[in-house]
């Protein structure tokens, strides 16, 4: 790939999830994935809890099984997270 000076090529590259995260890892939210059978809902359940852009995010702790849960904290609140839900999190690189 070459240079391209307004970074148009960083466009293409998408953003990391929150399954992506490694454990004890302060991340920033970017955005919620809306697109998709059902996932529109789920951003939405998501962003009552407080997983909203800009808001700091961390995983505790992950389930052994490797689609299980995690616990993640957002601000001051943890939460137990779904394998599907967390794939909605966009996390900024």
């Amino acid at each position: 790939m070459t240079y391209n000076e307004n970074h148009s090529h960083l466009d293409a590259m998408p953003h990391p999830t929150l399954n992506d995260s490694q454990p004890h890892v302060w991340r920033r939210i970017v955005s919620l994935k809306t697109d998709g059978s059902g996932l529109a809902d789920a951003a939405q359940r998501l962003a009552d809890l407080g997983f909203v852009p800009h808001e700091r995010v961390c995983v505790l702790r992950r389930s052994w099984w490797k689609a299980g849960a995690l616990v993640v904290q957002v601000g001051n609140a943890t939460f137990a997270l779904r394998h599907n839900e967390a794939a909605c999190i966009e996390l900024a690189p």
